[in-house]
């Protein structure tokens, strides 16, 4: 597949990667290079809800809209 950088530098990571990887609005990507190839991982983030701060209650309150 073949996607182009916008001016800000941005992507649009095509329906099918999406789809077959469970990627969602919200979700966060790690991305890294390795021998010359860009790595994007989907990184699983949770809530410590007995330490939770209000950004945390936030980003869960919109993941689940």
């Amino acid at each position: 597949m073949l996607v182009k950088v916008s001016s800000k530098g941005l992507i649009t990571l095509p329906k099918q990667v999406r789809e077959e990887f469970g990627i969602v609005k919200g979700d966060y990507l790690a991305v890294s290079a390795e021998s010359g190839k860009i790595i994007f991982q989907k990184v699983k983030t949770e809530v410590d809800w007995e330490n939770s701060d209000e950004v945390w209650k936030e980003y869960a309150a919109k993941r689940n809209e």
